[in-house]
This record gives C-alpha cells, sequence and structure tokens, in this order.
C-alpha cells in the first residue's frame, strides 16, 4: 500500500506542476486578451456606437447608399469609411487598395478595394470630390476594417465638390435608416440564397463561404450600389 500511495502522491505532484505550468503560460495571454477586449470597448465608448436591428452604427455621422459613412472634420474635408453592414460581405480584410491624395472622384466611383477570403469588394463614394488624405494606417493594416470600420478603420479623407452630402441621414434618420437596410438584408438571404433569419427578425451576419460566386456577386451587388 506504501508504493501505491507514493505513485499516486509521485502522479499528483505531476499534474499539479503541469497546471502550473499551463497557468504560466495561459495567465498572461489572458491578461493581453482582456487588456486588448478592455481597449475595443473604450474606443467602443469614445465612438459612442449604438446597436439598432443587430447592426452596430456611430452616432453623428452621415450614412450613405452603398453603406459607406462620412464624418467631417475640423479643417473642412470628411473621413469616409464603410459601416457595419459593409464590412460584414467580406470574412476578413486583407488587402485595402485608395486613391492617391489629389486625386477626383466623380460620385460612384470607386474609392477603396478591399479583398479577403478570397473576396473583393470595390467600394464607391457617394459625393463627388477630391482625395485630400488617406489612411496609411489601414493600408498597413487591413484589420482595422472589420474590427474598428467606425473609428481607425476609416479610408479617405475628400473634400467634397459640394454639400449635397449634408443632406444624407444622420441620427434618428440614420438610425430609421440602418434598421430598414437590416431587414433588407435578412429578406435577401432568405428569398434569394436560402438562409434562415436571426430569431427575433434581427440582421444575420453572411456566410461568404458557404455562397457560391455569383450569389454572393449579387448581395455585394444589392447593397454597395450609390
Amino acid at each position: 500500500m506504501t508504493g501505491v500511495g507514493v505513485f499516486a502522491i509521485g502522479i499528483l505532484v505531476r499534474l499539479l506542476l503541469i497546471v502550473a505550468m499551463m497557468a504560466v503560460v495561459a495567465l498572461p495571454a489572458l491578461g493581453i486578451a482582456l487588456g486588448l477586449r478592455a481597449l475595443e470597448r473604450s474606443r467602443e465608448r469614445k465612438l459612442g456606437l449604438q446597436t439598432v436591428a443587430g447592426v452596430r452604427y456611430r452616432p453623428g455621422v452621415a450614412y450613405a447608399p452603398g453603406h459607406t459613412w462620412l464624418a467631417p472634420r475640423d479643417a473642412g474635408p470628411v473621413q469616409l469609411g464603410i459601416d457595419d453592414i459593409a464590412q460584414r460581405l467580406l470574412p476578413s480584410v486583407t488587402s485595402v487598395e485608395v486613391p492617391r491624395a489629389g486625386t477626383t472622384l466623380e460620385r460612384g466611383d470607386v474609392v477603396a478595394t478591399l479583398s479577403g477570403g478570397g473576396r473583393e469588394i470595390r467600394v464607391r463614394t457617394p459625393v463627388p470630390g477630391k482625395v485630400v488624405g488617406v489612411n496609411t494606417r489601414v493600408v498597413r493594416d487591413p484589420s482595422l476594417v472589420k474590427k474598428d470600420h467606425y473609428g481607425r478603420g476609416w479610408l479617405v479623407a475628400i473634400t467634397p465638390a459640394d454639400p449635397s452630402w449634408k443632406a444624407l441621414p444622420k441620427g434618428t434618420a440614420a438610425e430609421s435608416w440602418l434598421r430598414s437596410e437590416a431587414g433588407r438584408w435578412t429578406r435577401y438571404l432568405e428569398e434569394q440564397l436560402g438562409f434562415a433569419a436571426a430569431d427575433g427578425g434581427e440582421l444575420m451576419a453572411p456566410a461568404p463561404w458557404l455562397m457560391g460566386d455569383e450569389g454572393w456577386k449579387k448581395l455585394a451587388a444589392a447593397f454597395l450600389t450609390v
């Protein structure tokens, strides 16, 4: 019995050592993950992000057909990025291409090309104007388009050629529009692509890797048209 007890104690000690070693490795990783999540939540609070019908939106910016947003900057230009619906078209973003500063764009011109997961979308400007700045950070780290598309993931800065962008929906009008678009998205997936709606009818994230190429192109065209 003594031998059995010593053997059992030995096994227990080994198990405790393994658990301790795993804790040494796992705890710092957990701490980093929690720290990053806290930082992300801090950025979301700073932007005032809210949710409507399963779609995150940023109050205070203007929303446009083609699912872009425009936010005025201090000196006059507006920042342009994509909204929560547009970013769901790609499972990931690994490449961002934007025009050079000084490029003149007409309404509907491609202002950014985003690629990832074997797919590519072309983002079109909802207003005419001149590109006066590009977000070099997002070019270096395209994943920001998915992680922080209302903040650090903005794409370009444009000086509008006219004030028409100011008539785009903001505030409660933007919230109503996004709710309508969320419903349109869900209906499209149900009717055209055979996806089931989420409980409560809220926006369901697409699964591009499950869609055929033609079906995905139709989905992208339906929601990125200016």
